[in-house]
């Protein structure tokens, strides 16, 4: 009923609007007085109202139908200007609704909100900050007389009394704010008011769209958000409205775009193909016409150029995975790959350019893959221009764009291959580091990936990279060593000379293994063929025959076991054992031990760690004799090269994947980098660890509890991680964190955790426990878990983690039997506290079951008396504490007293005073108990002596008086 009422609502509030707007309207005022545009506008202010509160209807129903009705009036013109910010506001609003269908209303509703917006179409807001400073400017120099007087009298006193520029501001915004409201009111119409006006009008409506377009900047992250929703509803309406907001160039959708791009990655085909759709009608095709009219390709071009500039590596991924798609499918006109090539060659934006060919090679080769385009790539990318620009991006592009094309074939008739050569020629010399400045520490760090990109490239084109690489290897063995020894040589052409063995060592792997692949394949394909002639020969040949074929078969499947052997063994043993490389290995090792500190350029330790871990991914041999090398350089790390620890964390993650067994001794020393000091350092630690998990590489028991801890990090990227990996583990059938569970309270509860951050933790873990086995086991292992407690801290902690639990009837019958195992712990309030909530819950399920409401009236009462009995022997405990307190306070004060030396001749009055008093003393010490006997014992053989000299001069026995 409540939604009819709202969309009739709805249509009554666009039927005024159009009365309003109609011509006939100011004759009607003289014939029927209830519709006259004065009570026409009251009545539509009213039901709008009236639409704006329902927006927070109880009903999801009725707040969709809400939202439905002010699309239908943002669409039809109905809204009045003065209302769109605050429709807006409701549709940010509702993002956070926790129904699918009223976020995608709201989605919607910004869309068209953006779509008939009232301020000139674009919503850039800096044509807007500057109008809005010329009106304001223009108000100031035309204040009237009487303000202007207010405001200099105001200031002058505010400059005397020394008040702040905050304040002087203040008061210069009031008295803007006092014109603009004068302006209003204004009733005399001259030429000089009439501008006045007008610019007043200009300022507010300048203010009101930049008003408008902080609505969006500010729920940003809202919408950010909606394009990593779970629910496909809110990604594909968050795709639309980014697009949209693309168009009308809302600052928002920049980054949006950037992130809906990274959803090329999504398992979802429909998303996926949202993505391309919103790419498509971003970037290629006209705005509006729904991707089928396509821009200029000049126009195509420079959008996807403007798009690469502005992109990190990890966007230029998904970038390059959305290209590669529409040029499949033939969505990118192929004049626009002409276009990106003569824009590459008159240098503009070459780099860019080049990295977008590569792209769409990566999918369609022959965009590259021809003598002339290959010729271009020579002169503009690896030329003269180039190296004396040093120009190491162009470079990098031009080597991933080299390495979509087919290895070369050795021809020397043939232009294509002489065109190659040449290149392969070049490539060397920037892999040799022929074009870098051993002065310029920028040169090497933009070299180093140029240089990588150029040994892959090599590896791909050239018909025998093994040689190309030796050669480099040998070339810059002679710049780097060849004039002395390895303290004297520059520490950044060292660097390079580290960087290019242990790049060429992996690629070298990564070679290898693919020839196996490639003579697998072919054995495989001869074996298929051997097995198809062996069973034609079957049917025309007897049996005898077909064991000779049998045995044939055989020795092709022990044959291609042989050649996998031979191929470990050349990994193992050849490539840094015996060959070229292994000469070098020494030289790496004493570089990273860095013995005496006689290697201390940052670059260089970075550049030989990180060579030093690439050979030993390719043998098991040398990683096991090199582990404890790369753990100490990490550890004797110095604190501000981050980057040496966070690239040493990433490489011994490889060194897990590919050894684990070597690697597993050393888990506890790679879960310690997560209380790293630096930020980066930890978030690649736990990436690392969280790939390994996920991948059964590492096992996580036993120093989980590093893991759990960062649910609590100051940095959001590391807390997001770790919830991922426990969400992740969760999913998986046996539910390891039900088994980690126990692991991580015991660590937790003995380590100095805060107890917001302990039960923040326990809250998140134990909301994976969702069986009710597992609850009641779990439970148990809790109450178990009370008599190993040292403190109170540890029970309250312990009876917090079982509030967290689901409680059923059998964890309740738990809880009664073990009542022994936490009777002790009851006098604290805290964990009284905690079993009264369990208690709360239990009760809410012995409504059905008699036995069980009695069971718990039981239970409670016992838990009362214990916890009473518990507070009488706290306080007891604390009265005797105060008494022994006491007591030795007293005792310590007798210890004091001096000793008498000599002992003055007394009157027969004071001996007898005296003698009352030690009589007394010794009463008050016979109840101090048997602490104070030594003492007495003492006193008394002091005193002794001087009872007997005072007796003597009485004339008693002096035995008698002893």
């Amino acid at each position: 009923l409540r939604s009819a009422i709202v969309a009739a609502i709805g249509h009554i509030i666009d039927h005024i609007g159009k009365s309003l707007s109609a011509p006939a309207a100011a004759e009607e005022e003289d014939k029927d007085a209830a519709m006259s545009p004065s009570n026409l506008e009251k009545s539509r202010g009213t039901l709008l109202t009236i639409l704006q509160e329902r927006a927070h209807d109880v009903s999801s129903y009725t707040r969709s139908a809400v939202l439905k009705a002010w699309i239908r009036l943002v669409q039809e013109g109905s809204i009045p200007v003065e209302r769109f910010i605050s429709v807006t506001m409701i549709a940010m609003d509702r993002l956070k609704d926790k129904t699918v269908i009223v976020r995608k209303q709201a989605l919607q509703l910004l869309t068209v909100l953006l779509e008939n917006n009232p301020f000139l179409g674009e919503l850039n807001p800096e044509p807007y900050r500057e109008k809005l400073k010329e009106m304001y400017e223009y108000v100031k120099a035309h204040l009237p007389e009487h303000l202007n007087e207010a405001y200099k009298t105001k200031l002058q006193e505010g400059r005397e009394n020394g008040d702040t520029e905050e304040e002087i501001l203040e008061l210069e915004s009031a008295t803007l704010a006092a014109a603009i409201a004068e302006a209003d009111s204004m009733e005399e119409e001259t030429q000089e008011t009439g501008e006045y006006k007008a610019k007043i009008q200009a300022l507010k409506f300048a203010q009101s769209a930049l008003d408008f377009i902080d609505q969006f900047e500010n729920a940003s992250s809202a919408l950010h958000g909606m394009l990593l929703s779970a629910n496909t509803s809110d990604v594909t309406e968050a795709l639309r409205f980014f697009v949209q907001a693309r168009h009308f160039k809302l600052p928002c959708a920049v980054t949006g775009m950037k992130q809906a791009l990274t959803l090329m990655w999504s398992t979802e085909q429909n998303i996926k193909d949202e993505v391309l759709k919103a790419f498509i009608d971003v970037f290629i095709a006209v705005p509006g016409s729904n991707g089928k009219h396509v821009l200029p390709s000049d126009q195509i071009a420079y959008n996807l150029i403007v798009l690469v500039e502005e992109a990190n590596i990890s966007e230029l991924a998904s970038i390059e995975e959305a290209v590669g798609h529409l040029v499949k499918n033939g969505k990118i006109p192929a004049d626009v790959f002409s276009t990106l090539w003569t824009a590459a060659a008159n240098g503009r934006s070459c780099a860019s350019a080049i990295q977008i060919i590569g792209m769409a090679a990566n999918t369609d080769s022959s965009i590259v893959d021809s003598k002339s385009r290959l010729k271009t790539l020579l002169d503009i990318a690896l030329g003269d221009e180039t190296e004396e620009r040093r120009d190491f991006g162009i470079v990098r592009a031009a080597a991933i764009a080299l390495q979509r094309i087919e290895r070369a074939q050795i021809d020397p008739t043939c232009a294509k291959y002489l065109v190659l050569e040449r290149i392969m020629e070049q490539l060397c010399a920037v892999a040799r580091g022929d074009w870098c400045m051993d002065r310029n520490e920028k040169d090497t760090m933009e070299w180093f990936s140029a240089s990588e990109e150029a040994i892959s490239a090599l590896f791909v084109i050239s018909p025998s990279p093994e040689i190309s690489c030796a050669d480099i290897i040998r070339g810059m063995h002679a710049l780097t060593l060849g004039s002395g020894s390895i303290e004297e040589c520059n520490p950044l052409r060292l660097a390079r000379f580290f960087h290019i063995l242990g790049h060429i060592a992996l690629k070298l792997l990564v070679y290898t293994e693919a020839l196996s692949g490639t003579v697998r394949r072919a054995n495989a394909k001869k074996t298929l063929k051997r097995q198809e002639e062996m069973d034609k020969a079957k049917q025309m040949k007897g049996a005898a025959e077909d064991d000779d074929i049998e045995a044939e078969l055989g020795m092709a499947a022990e044959l291609e076991a042989e050649n996998e052997r031979k191929v470990a063994e050349i990994a193992e043993k050849e490539i840094v054992g015996r060959g070229l490389l292994s000469i070098f290995g020494p030289i790496l090792v004493r570089v990273v031990v860095n013995e005496g500190q006689r290697f201390n350029n940052r670059v260089l330790l970075q550049a030989g760690t990180l060579s030093l871990c690439k050979f030993m991914c390719v043998s098991s041999s040398f990683c096991d004799k090199h582990l404890p090398v790369i753990f100490t350089a990490l550890a004797n790390a110095p604190p501000e090269d981050t980057v040496l620890r966070a690239n040493t964390v990433i490489a011994l993650g490889d060194l897990a994947f590919r050894f684990p067994n070597e690697v597993e001794p050393y888990t506890p020393r790679m879960y310690a980098c997560l209380r790293d000091p630096a930020t980066k350092v930890r978030r690649h630690t736990l990436m690392v660890l969280t790939h390994l998990i996920l991948n059964d590489m590492v096992k996580v028991k036993g120093q989980v509890c590093e893991i759990a801890l960062c649910l609590r990090d100051p940095d959001q990227r590391m807390r997001d991680t770790a919830r991922l990996l426990f969400h992740e583990l969760s999913r998986r059938s046996n539910n390891p964190v039900y088994n980690l569970l126990p692991d991580i309270i015991s660590q937790l509860s003995q380590t100095s955790v805060a107890k917001e951050d302990f039960r923040s933790i326990m809250s998140f873990l134990l909301g994976y426990i969702k069986k009710e086995r597992q609850n009641e086991m779990l439970i148990d292992k809790l109450c178990h878990r009370f008599p190993k407690c040292t403190s109170l801290s540890q029970t309250a902690d312990i009876t917090y983690c079982m509030t967290q639990l689901k409680v059923n009837e059998k964890s309740v019958k738990c809880l009664i039997d073990n009542f022994k195992l936490y009777k002790d712990a009851l006098h604290d309030e805290e964990v009284r506290k905690h079993f009264s909530a369990i208690i709360t819950k239990a009760k809410k399920l012995s409504n059905s079951k008699p036995e069980l409401k009695q069971g718990l009236e039981e239970w409670e009462s016992k838990l009362d008396e214990q916890a009473q009995l518990g507070k009488e022997n706290e306080l007891a405990g604390e009265k005797a504490k105060q008494a022994k307190t006491r007591a030795s306070k007293r005792k310590g004060t007798r210890r004091r007293k001096p000793v008498i030396e000599t002992i003055p001749e007394l009157s027969d009055h004071e001996s007898d005073d005296n003698a009352e008093d030690e009589e007394s003393e010794e009463t008050e010490m016979s109840f101090g108990g048997k602490e104070n006997a030594p003492q007495n014992t003492q006193r008394n053989s002091i005193e002794a002596p001087l009872k007997t000299r005072r007796s003597r001069r009485r004339g008693a026995n002096p035995a008698i008086e002893s």
